[in-house]
């Protein structure tokens, strides 16, 4: 909480591994607080502990969600930004089981979601979601 109100509660979003555990999705233990900024906004000071990821994707409604008052990125966003990140495809895949057992987010959702991605995310959804119905 320190680093994202650090960073700027309306800039900073709780993101990538970070959200995943926020979010009870997965067994990924971050070893860093990862938090989301806008790129324009990439010159925020450096802090220990923390990993600032820029984005030129602007969050679009529903991809920003409020826990325990901190902003973080929603469970569909979350997953497709691990999955484009360096996060291992095991804990991609439980994620999106997870999320869909929960009703957290759709087959559906993630395959459109996923397809404004890279052929790597494409392929980690469509792998997660196959082991979801399963």
């Amino acid at each position: 909480m320190a680093a994202w109100m650090a960073l700027g509660r309306e800039v900073a979003v709780v993101s990538h591994e970070s959200a995943l555990d926020r979010l009870g999705l997965s067994d990924v233990i971050p070893t860093t607080v990862h938090l989301t900024v806008p790129r324009s906004k990439r010159h925020l000071p450096i802090l220990a502990g923390v990993t600032v990821h820029t984005t030129t994707r602007p969050f679009q409604t529903g991809d920003v969600i409020v826990r325990d008052g901190i902003r973080l990125t929603s469970p569909t966003r979350t997953i497709l930004d691990t999955a484009q990140a360096s996060t291992t495809p095991d804990q991609v895949e439980l994620a999106i089981q997870q999320a869909i057992s929960r009703g957290l987010t759709t087959g559906p959702i993630l395959e459109q979601a996923a397809s404004t991605r890279g052929q790597r995310v494409r392929d980690l959804v469509r792998s997660g979601l196959a082991l979801a119905m399963a």
